[in-house]
């Protein structure tokens, strides 16, 4: 029979209860998982990183250091973001069935708000669009009912 944290029965490390012995082989790994996702997000990574470098109109060849670093905290915080964002979906939303905040939420806040710093340190700046005169405005409401 198997258990999320190991084999029970005999030569499983565990007494006739069921709990482990001492000096137990059967250890849960934390942050197996993780790893795991980091090494399979590797290349998204880098792709996130070298479009936001092309962005900037440079190649991967002539792009500044700290546009690099920029770019890849910027591809990070994105990915973790992401990450947190499907556990606090898995887990049912942001709060918990007696009203507290998920840990998952604060990390999604948390990797927002980098991946708004690293697009402020990259250069994203909010531009607003010139609003049209008031003749221009009359003169595209006529154009639209004619």
């Amino acid at each position: 029979m198997s258990e999320p944290s190991g084999n029970v029965g005999p030569g499983a490390d565990r007494d006739q209860a069921g709990r482990f012995t001492r000096g137990n082989r059967a250890a849960l790994l934390v942050g197996e998982r993780s790893s795991a996702f980091w090494n399979a997000c590797e290349g998204a990574r880098r792709d996130i990183a070298a479009a936001v470098i092309a962005d900037q109109g440079h190649s991967a060849e002539d792009a500044p250091r700290a546009l690099w670093l920029a770019a890849d905290g910027l591809a990070q915080a994105v990915l973790l973001r992401d990450a947190a964002f499907l556990r606090v979906v898995e887990s049912g939303g942001p709060l918990t069935a007696s009203g507290r905040t998920r840990r998952a939420y604060a990390v999604w806040e948390a990797s927002s708000d980098r991946v708004v710093a690293h697009l402020r340190l990259i250069g994203l700046r909010r531009v607003p669009k010139p609003s049209p005169s008031i003749h221009e405005y009359i003169a595209a409401q006529q154009k639209e009912t004619a």
